[in-house]
């Protein structure tokens, strides 16, 4: 009889002891809308990794159905659903769903991981400082930089190398960017970047050169996106361990991105970027 109560004791214990660390742990919610591999990698860091004890992904969102990034989310155990903009009558209804998601699991902080709608104004207002959003190119808070409404994936590395093409700078590069959701695109306050040299290129060259022998650029974006993709997640996984360990950082550049006299050449990289990569 004692050993019985002993044991219950012992279970009793261990499930207070569970949920205790589970409190512990940073809840986030992963915001998707494609292939999930940075979403992977965190949870691969999280289960057993550097994030292992310390971050908990809780839910994953996704605005699209039936997508890869869904289907990698189910394997692993983790909570998913799909919250889709066309589905809601205003921004402010599709911002009411994510709320109630975020508030049912309690989630501490989002982690925005190739996620395409813009994130309601009344989102950003709920968890202001607590969304954070994966950029594959340089930003510069609301200053010009490689960021904007329909500037992701391949068309913000192609932009990023036309401009470079264009401008002729020495030492050419581009970065990983983590930064905080605004209301408006890619606008938010910097995180941490991590920096990628890329080939210098022998002599500047124009926007309608480029267009016209646009094959070379093509190749190089793609090659420069699969160089810069590990980068990207250990950029995120890195962010994420420094808010559980409550000391997320802050970057700040110390001059603009965009020289003065340049924007004219960052629409016209991003306008091309757009056309090879519909």
């Amino acid at each position: 009889m004692s050993n019985g109560k002993i044991l219950s004791e012992d279970f009793v214990k261990m499930n207070i002891d569970k949920t205790v660390m589970k409190e512990n742990k940073l809840q986030i919610a992963l915001l998707i809308s494609g292939s999930g591999t940075t979403m992977e990698a965190i949870i691969k860091a999280c289960q057993k990794g550097v994030l292992a004890g310390l971050v908990e992904p809780t839910v994953v969102v996704s605005s699209r159905q039936d997508n890869q990034g869904i289907k990698k989310a189910k394997k692993y155990g983790i909570k998913t659903f799909v919250v889709r903009p066309k589905d809601f009558l205003t921004s402010e209804a599709f911002g009411e769903r994510l709320i109630e998601i975020f508030r049912d699991f309690d989630i501490d902080l989002v982690s925005q991981n190739g996620w395409l709608p813009l994130t309601p104004p009344n989102v950003v207002k709920r968890f202001s400082g607590k969304i954070i959003n994966q950029h594959p190119g340089p930003l510069d808070g609301k200053r010009p930089g490689f960021g904007g409404k329909g500037m992701y994936g391949a068309r913000v590395t192609c932009a990023r190398l036309a401009f470079l093409r264009v401008t002729g700078q020495e030492n050419p590069w581009t970065e990983s960017t983590i930064h905080y959701v605004s209301e408006r695109f890619d606008e938010g306050s910097l995180i941490r970047v991590v920096r990628l040299a890329v080939p210098l290129f022998s002599r500047p060259v124009t926007i309608a050169q480029l267009r016209k022998n646009s094959q070379k650029l093509i190749e190089m974006t793609k090659l420069i996106q699969k160089k810069l993709l590990p980068l990207e997640h250990r950029n995120v996984i890195a962010v994420l361990r420094a808010f559980a360990e409550g000391n997320p950082p802050h970057f700040i550049r110390s001059q603009p991105l965009i020289p003065s006299g340049q924007e004219r050449i960052l629409l016209e990289a991003k306008k091309l970027a757009r056309e090879l990569f519909p």
